[in-house]
Protein backbone atom coordinates (compact mmCIF):
# COMPACT_ATOMS: atom_id res chain seq x y z
CA UNK A 1 0.00 0.00 0.00
CA UNK A 2 1.14 3.24 -1.28
CA UNK A 3 1.05 6.55 1.37
CA UNK A 4 0.60 9.98 -0.18
CA UNK A 5 1.72 13.12 1.25
CA UNK A 6 -0.77 15.49 2.84
CA UNK A 7 -0.59 18.61 4.38
CA UNK A 8 -4.13 19.11 5.12
CA UNK A 9 -4.63 15.54 6.90
CA UNK A 10 -1.85 16.72 9.11
CA UNK A 11 -3.28 19.59 10.34
CA UNK A 12 -6.60 17.70 11.17
CA UNK A 13 -4.52 14.26 12.77
CA UNK A 14 -4.48 15.98 16.40
CA UNK A 15 -3.25 12.92 18.34
CA UNK A 16 -0.42 14.08 20.77
CA UNK A 17 2.34 12.49 20.43
CA UNK A 18 2.33 11.19 16.94
CA UNK A 19 2.93 12.64 13.42
CA UNK A 20 1.65 12.25 10.36
CA UNK A 21 3.79 10.43 7.82
CA UNK A 22 1.25 10.28 4.91
CA UNK A 23 -2.33 9.60 4.03
CA UNK A 24 -4.14 8.26 1.34
CA UNK A 25 -7.60 7.44 0.33
CA UNK A 26 -8.65 3.77 0.13
CA UNK A 27 -11.86 2.23 -1.18
CA UNK A 28 -13.71 5.73 0.49
CA UNK A 29 -11.61 5.67 3.36
CA UNK A 30 -8.68 7.80 4.54
CA UNK A 31 -6.06 5.81 5.67
CA UNK A 32 -3.22 7.98 7.59
CA UNK A 33 0.20 6.28 8.52
CA UNK A 34 1.66 7.74 11.43
CA UNK A 35 4.51 7.09 14.46
CA UNK A 36 5.33 8.28 17.69
CA UNK A 37 7.97 11.52 18.11
CA UNK A 38 9.78 8.93 20.42
CA UNK A 39 13.44 8.87 18.92
CA UNK A 40 15.30 7.50 22.47
CA UNK A 41 13.53 4.81 24.76
CA UNK A 42 14.83 3.78 27.80
CA UNK A 43 14.71 0.06 29.23
CA UNK A 44 11.91 -0.53 32.07
CA UNK A 45 14.33 -2.67 33.44
CA UNK A 46 17.81 -1.31 33.75
CA UNK A 47 17.17 2.21 32.43
CA UNK A 48 19.44 1.84 29.53
CA UNK A 49 18.98 2.99 26.34
CA UNK A 50 16.41 0.82 24.20
CA UNK A 51 17.80 -0.70 20.50
CA UNK A 52 15.58 -0.69 17.71
CA UNK A 53 13.73 -3.80 16.24
CA UNK A 54 12.02 -2.56 13.51
CA UNK A 55 8.36 -1.45 13.39
CA UNK A 56 5.03 -3.23 13.52
CA UNK A 57 1.82 -1.29 11.96
CA UNK A 58 -1.16 -1.47 13.26
CA UNK A 59 -4.70 -0.48 12.31
CA UNK A 60 -7.25 1.20 14.51
CA UNK A 61 -10.36 3.04 12.98
CA UNK A 62 -10.62 6.66 14.58
CA UNK A 63 -13.11 9.58 14.06
CA UNK A 64 -14.40 10.47 10.69
CA UNK A 65 -13.15 13.34 8.58
CA UNK A 66 -15.36 15.15 6.28
CA UNK A 67 -17.73 12.47 6.47
CA UNK A 68 -15.21 10.07 5.09
CA UNK A 69 -14.20 6.94 7.69
CA UNK A 70 -10.52 7.21 9.15
CA UNK A 71 -7.93 3.99 9.96
CA UNK A 72 -5.17 5.41 11.59
CA UNK A 73 -1.73 3.29 10.87
CA UNK A 74 0.28 3.36 13.36
CA UNK A 75 4.18 1.94 12.37
CA UNK A 76 4.81 1.18 15.92
CA UNK A 77 8.53 0.72 17.15
CA UNK A 78 9.53 -2.54 18.94
CA UNK A 79 12.63 -2.15 21.14
CA UNK A 80 14.80 -4.40 22.55
CA UNK A 81 17.16 -3.78 25.53
CA UNK A 82 20.58 -3.61 25.01
CA UNK A 83 22.35 -5.11 28.31
CA UNK A 84 22.44 -8.75 27.84
CA UNK A 85 21.56 -9.18 31.66
CA UNK A 86 18.35 -7.59 32.20
CA UNK A 87 15.40 -9.51 32.47
CA UNK A 88 13.72 -7.28 30.23
CA UNK A 89 13.94 -8.67 26.31
CA UNK A 90 11.64 -6.78 24.20
CA UNK A 91 8.73 -4.74 23.85
CA UNK A 92 6.15 -2.68 21.40
CA UNK A 93 5.19 0.68 22.10
CA UNK A 94 2.86 2.03 23.77
CA UNK A 95 0.16 4.89 23.92
CA UNK A 96 -3.10 5.82 26.35
CA UNK A 97 -4.28 6.99 22.80
CA UNK A 98 -4.42 3.61 21.53
CA UNK A 99 -5.17 0.69 23.57
CA UNK A 100 -3.31 -2.48 23.03
CA UNK A 101 -5.41 -4.59 20.61
CA UNK A 102 -7.86 -2.11 19.59
CA UNK A 103 -10.13 -1.46 17.43
CA UNK A 104 -10.53 2.38 17.99
CA UNK A 105 -8.87 5.23 19.39
CA UNK A 106 -9.80 6.47 22.69
CA UNK A 107 -10.82 9.28 21.55
CA UNK A 108 -13.02 7.29 19.08
CA UNK A 109 -14.29 5.18 21.83
CA UNK A 110 -15.36 8.32 23.72
CA UNK A 111 -17.16 9.47 20.95
CA UNK A 112 -19.11 6.31 20.46
CA UNK A 113 -20.11 6.36 24.07
CA UNK A 114 -21.42 10.30 24.17
CA UNK A 115 -23.32 9.55 20.83
CA UNK A 116 -25.04 6.58 22.44
CA UNK A 117 -25.81 7.82 25.72
CA UNK A 118 -25.99 11.38 24.92
CA UNK A 119 -27.69 11.91 21.63
CA UNK A 120 -29.88 8.57 22.06
CA UNK A 121 -27.79 6.82 18.58
CA UNK A 122 -28.40 2.92 18.15
CA UNK A 123 -25.43 0.61 19.22
CA UNK A 124 -25.70 -0.26 15.89
CA UNK A 125 -25.65 2.35 14.32
CA UNK A 126 -22.50 3.87 15.32
CA UNK A 127 -20.96 0.90 15.08
CA UNK A 128 -22.02 0.64 11.24
CA UNK A 129 -20.92 4.74 11.36
CA UNK A 130 -17.30 3.35 12.74
CA UNK A 131 -17.17 0.28 10.57
CA UNK A 132 -16.72 -2.16 13.64
CA UNK A 133 -18.95 -4.59 15.70
CA UNK A 134 -22.03 -4.03 18.14
CA UNK A 135 -19.44 -5.10 20.81
CA UNK A 136 -17.08 -2.93 20.26
CA UNK A 137 -18.87 -0.32 20.89
CA UNK A 138 -20.74 -1.36 23.75
CA UNK A 139 -17.76 -1.71 25.47
CA UNK A 140 -16.61 1.74 24.56
CA UNK A 141 -19.88 2.45 26.27
CA UNK A 142 -19.46 0.73 29.46
CA UNK A 143 -15.88 1.93 29.66
CA UNK A 144 -16.41 5.37 29.64
CA UNK A 145 -20.12 5.71 30.63
CA UNK A 146 -19.92 3.56 33.95
CA UNK A 147 -17.47 6.39 35.35
CA UNK A 148 -19.90 8.98 35.01
CA UNK A 149 -23.15 7.22 35.79
CA UNK A 150 -21.74 6.39 39.52
CA UNK A 151 -20.02 9.63 39.63
CA UNK A 152 -21.89 10.77 43.20
CA UNK A 153 -22.16 14.24 41.74
CA UNK A 154 -23.87 13.74 38.60
CA UNK A 155 -27.29 13.63 39.68
CA UNK A 156 -27.05 17.12 41.99
CA UNK A 157 -30.05 18.38 44.35
CA UNK A 158 -33.36 16.70 43.55
CA UNK A 159 -36.69 18.56 45.36
CA UNK A 160 -38.86 15.93 43.97
CA UNK A 161 -38.20 12.20 43.25
CA UNK A 162 -40.43 10.64 41.29
CA UNK A 163 -40.57 6.37 40.66
CA UNK A 164 -42.36 4.31 38.41
CA UNK A 165 -41.83 0.50 37.07
CA UNK A 166 -41.56 -0.27 33.40
CA UNK A 167 -42.03 -4.03 32.09
CA UNK A 168 -38.95 -4.24 30.06
CA UNK A 169 -39.11 -7.98 29.13
CA UNK A 170 -42.33 -9.36 28.77
CA UNK A 171 -42.77 -13.01 29.90
CA UNK A 172 -42.74 -15.91 27.75
CA UNK A 173 -42.78 -19.74 27.55
CA UNK A 174 -39.11 -19.89 29.53
CA UNK A 175 -39.32 -16.52 32.11
CA UNK A 176 -41.36 -14.32 33.75
CA UNK A 177 -41.85 -10.53 33.10
CA UNK A 178 -38.47 -8.37 33.99
CA UNK A 179 -39.24 -4.87 35.69
CA UNK A 180 -37.13 -2.13 36.17
CA UNK A 181 -37.76 1.10 38.41
CA UNK A 182 -37.19 4.20 37.30
CA UNK A 183 -35.84 7.39 39.22
CA UNK A 184 -37.23 10.79 37.96
CA UNK A 185 -36.12 14.46 39.29
CA UNK A 186 -39.90 15.45 38.48
CA UNK A 187 -38.98 18.97 38.75
CA UNK A 188 -36.12 18.74 35.90
CA UNK A 189 -37.95 16.53 34.07
CA UNK A 190 -34.88 14.15 33.58
CA UNK A 191 -34.23 10.80 34.65
CA UNK A 192 -31.63 9.88 37.13
CA UNK A 193 -31.26 6.32 37.33
CA UNK A 194 -33.23 2.99 36.40
CA UNK A 195 -32.20 -0.38 38.01
CA UNK A 196 -33.31 -3.71 38.08
CA UNK A 197 -36.58 -4.68 39.80
CA UNK A 198 -39.57 -3.16 41.46
CA UNK A 199 -39.91 -3.92 45.06
CA UNK A 200 -39.70 -1.73 48.10
CA UNK A 201 -36.11 -3.25 48.74
CA UNK A 202 -34.81 -2.04 45.07
CA UNK A 203 -35.91 2.04 46.25
CA UNK A 204 -34.02 1.90 49.62
CA UNK A 205 -31.39 0.33 48.32
CA UNK A 206 -30.86 2.72 46.34
CA UNK A 207 -31.89 5.95 48.27
CA UNK A 208 -28.66 4.08 51.18
CA UNK A 209 -26.32 5.14 48.68
CA UNK A 210 -27.39 8.94 48.66
CA UNK A 211 -25.89 11.39 51.30
CA UNK A 212 -27.94 12.55 54.11
CA UNK A 213 -27.92 16.05 53.01
CA UNK A 214 -28.94 14.69 49.60
CA UNK A 215 -32.44 13.00 50.88
CA UNK A 216 -33.18 15.73 53.67
CA UNK A 217 -34.08 18.11 50.42
CA UNK A 218 -36.25 15.05 48.59
CA UNK A 219 -39.77 14.61 48.52
CA UNK A 220 -40.90 11.30 47.32
CA UNK A 221 -43.97 11.11 44.47
CA UNK A 222 -45.05 7.72 43.46
CA UNK A 223 -47.33 7.36 40.92
CA UNK A 224 -47.87 3.66 39.50
CA UNK A 225 -45.17 2.16 41.91
CA UNK A 226 -46.28 -0.27 44.03
CA UNK A 227 -43.64 -1.71 46.19
CA UNK A 228 -43.82 -5.05 46.32
CA UNK A 229 -41.77 -6.94 48.82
Amino acid sequence: MGFESSESAVAVLGLEGFVLLAAVEVDGELQQLVETKASAVGCSGCGGRALSKGRRKTKVRDLSRGGRPVVVVWAKRLWRCGDTDCDVKGWSESSPLIAPRASLTERARAEACRRVGRDNHAVAQVARSLGVGWATVMGAVRDYGTPMVDDPDRIGAVSALGLDETAWQRANATRHTAFVTGFVDIVAGRLLDIVAGRSAKVVEDWLAKRPEDWLAGVSMNRPGFRGHS
